[in-house]
């Protein structure tokens, strides 16, 4: 409502039983009441007024003051139809639909509680790795997957290659594979570890890849460990950047 009337607001008084909002400039009669019903969840509309008084002046002091968390709520429907919904596209919008310039950390801080409010919170899919373990090997068996906990019970490494990979790599693959990792962006970081062969065509062909917690000499090991007993004896050429852990990680004891 803010948003569309392009008007500024406060609370007069907020509790958990009773709430009164009016508009900032001063003697303007918009107000709204509300109060609690009992001890449940539902709350009760007593007043609202939705009429401003404002001169050109007061006009331009109350220009709304953009909430990330309430005003996410004006972009819930194009983040779901539309999940590449971008920043910079958003700020483009705001301004024309709603004659309000954005920063580009406002729209990002939008778009993130949007995705929040719609998919969740991003430490609650870490809860579901099991589960997708379990599914992954049950649909494709014969695949490689491995998940690992810390001692109190958090994540700390995933390592997967599909069935199908598999085939692929010892079927039709040069027996070359190229190992990289990615820094991973989002509240958590970590690593991305991927292990990447070539066909007959010298095309990419992906076999297997990993979620670490950083590129350090266990996350590596633990991963090359992993994508040995996916090799199996097949002899291969290891192409990587020449990361200094992997000199200690080559070295290590068989």
């Amino acid at each position: 409502m803010y948003l569309a009337g392009k008007f500024r607001y406060s609370y007069k008084k907020n509790s958990p039983k009773h709430m009164t909002v009016v508009c900032t400039i001063e003697d303007c009669p918009w107000k709204i009441t509300a109060r609690a019903i009992g001890d449940s969840n539902i709350v009760q509309v007593h007043t609202f007024r939705n009429v401003h008084n404002h001169c050109l002046e007061d006009v331009v002091l109350s220009q709304p003051l953009v909430r990330s968390t309430s005003a996410s709520l004006v972009i819930d429907d194009v983040i779901r139809s539309t999940p590449e919904y971008q920043p910079r596209q958003i700020c483009k919008d705001f301004v024309r639909q709603h004659g309000i310039q954005l920063t580009y950390l406002q729209a990002w801080q939008m778009k993130e509680k949007a995705k929040e409010r719609i998919y969740g919170q991003t430490k609650n899919y870490y809860k579901l790795l099991p589960w997708m373990c379990e599914r992954m090997l049950a649909t494709n068996p014969g695949s490689s997957v491995e998940l690992s906990y810390s001692n109190d019970n958090h994540f700390e490494k995933l390592f997967v290659a599909h069935s199908i990979s598999i085939d692929g790599f010892v079927r039709g693959c040069r027996p070359i594979i190229a190992i990289d990792s990615a820094h991973m962006s989002g509240p958590y970081g970590g690593a991305l570890f991927s292990a990447t062969s070539y066909d007959a065509n010298d095309s990419m062909f992906p076999l297997a890849f990993g979620v670490m917690s950083s590129e350090n000499y266990e996350d590596w090991l633990w991963f090359l460990e992993k994508l040995k007993i996916v090799v199996g004896n097949k002899e291969v050429i290891i192409i990587s950047d020449r990361h200094h852990v992997f000199k200690s990680v080559f070295n290590a004891p068989q």
